[in-house]
């Protein structure tokens, strides 16, 4: 997802190998880490924190990366979200039915039906990618509109024995976090 994203476009992951991936992703492919805000230890908020972000900055590109276990648990924040008119928002929800980086518990992520509740919730357009060509598509479809758009991604529960966590301390990911979103 996020080499389809235009350069400017700043991302809020959410906490747990959401994150650590997203990290790891950077380390591989020799990028900086300043994009990006990892929500550690704040599950249930990058949405939010996506949103605060997406309202002072409407011209710069905002998406956040959610798991189904943080969206479920506040879910409130759909709706906030979904009527806010923030139109430069992309809310990403990783959906694999578990709370799969505190030990595969099961969510209810596929027993609901996240799309038809971001339409309720006020989100301009909701959608349910699975595979590859399918979020390049909606991505493609996505941006030539005004948002806050919405998109599932079904993807495999679990992630590799040896996933890293992030290198930086929370206190300097914000810091280069912030100065990113400063040079615009």
């Amino acid at each position: 997802i996020t080499t389809l994203l235009p350069p400017d476009a700043a991302i809020v992951s959410t906490t747990g190998h959401i994150s650590r991936e997203l990290f790891e992703h950077r380390v591989r492919k020799g990028e900086g880490h300043t994009r990006d805000f990892l929500t550690v230890g704040s599950m249930g908020h990058a949405s939010q924190l996506a949103l605060g972000i997406a309202l002072a900055d409407p011209q710069r590109p905002i998406v956040c990366l959610d798991g189904d276990g943080a969206t479920l648990m506040h879910m409130g924040g759909m709706a906030i979200a979904g009527t806010s008119g923030a139109r430069n928002l992309l809310h990403v929800v990783l959906n694999n039915g578990s709370h799969d980086s505190v030990g595969g518990q099961a969510t209810v992520g596929f027993r609901v039906n996240l799309v038809q509740i971001a339409t309720a919730c006020g989100y301009r357009s909701a959608c349910l990618a699975e595979g590859l060509e399918s979020v390049q598509s909606s991505l493609e479809q996505i941006s030539f509109s005004d948002g806050p758009h919405f998109m599932e991604v079904r993807v495999a529960k679990g992630a590799r024995k040896d996933l890293g966590r992030p290198t930086t301390k929370p206190a300097d990911n914000k810091q280069v976090f912030m100065d990113f979103l400063g040079t615009r």
